[in-house]
């Protein structure tokens, strides 16, 4: 099993992209690096992509040129009437009864529900100051979802991982369940491959297992 490398000697974005990395690791990297460790854990590893690619110094050239945009708020909720090419935020378009029955009319629906990858977009469009996302871009959204969630939580994977665990009946005789399974994904965390539970660790390190069974029935 390969261990997960220090940041410093990873040379190449595909070697950085196979590990996993929590937002607090990378923004303490980024702190190391000194430079911006602001930001939603896909901004970190997309600024570290770019350290990697660039090189230091270009890198911190392209920053210091660049210029940030300003993150906008949707204005007062706006009293004009909804379609597919009205603007979320110049018109105030919000998450509210409006907009939800317009949805619901629009898909001949008994009942719409806003999902949470069209609030991300529009949390998205503030953040960055776009003010072209229109409604017609989050239908599109709603319609086509992203195949896989947002990298931003590390809660969020852990939580599965613990889940898949416990849901597995090899796992059932195990008297220590937390530990094995935080342990389990100390491994799969730090090491190229996939996240998720595999009944295969239980095997794979079964020896650990065995000893960490026994530091709990003492």
């Amino acid at each position: 099993m390969k261990s997960r490398p220090s940041f410093e000697k990873i040379k190449t974005v595909s070697e950085f992209e196979s590990h996993y990395w929590y937002r607090e690791e990378l923004q303490e990297i980024c702190l190391n690096l000194k430079i911006s460790s602001k930001g939603a854990k896909a901004e970190l590893e997309e600024r570290l992509r770019s350290y990697i690619t660039l090189g230091r110094e270009k890198f911190l050239k392209k920053e210091s040129s660049s210029k940030t945009p300003i993150s906008v708020r949707r204005k007062t909720k706006s009293e004009k009437e909804i379609t597919l090419k009205s603007k979320i935020i110049p018109e105030g378009i919000r998450f509210d009864s409006k907009f939800r029955e317009f949805c619901r009319e629009y898909y001949d629906l008994k009942k719409f529900s806003f999902t949470k990858a069209m609030a991300e977009a529009v949390r998205d469009a503030e953040k960055v100051g776009n003010l072209k996302l229109s409604v017609q871009d989050l239908l599109k959204i709603y319609e086509n979802p992203p195949k896989e969630e947002r990298p931003d939580d590390r809660v969020l994977r852990w939580n599965r991982f613990v889940k898949d665990f416990h849901s597995d009946p090899k796992t059932s005789p195990l008297k220590n369940k937390l530990n094995i399974a935080a342990f389990l994904w100390g491994k799969v965390r730090d090491r190229v491959g996939s996240k998720k539970f595999d009944p295969s660790l239980l095997e794979e390190f079964a020896k650990d297992i065995r000893i960490l069974e026994a530091k709990g029935n003492k």
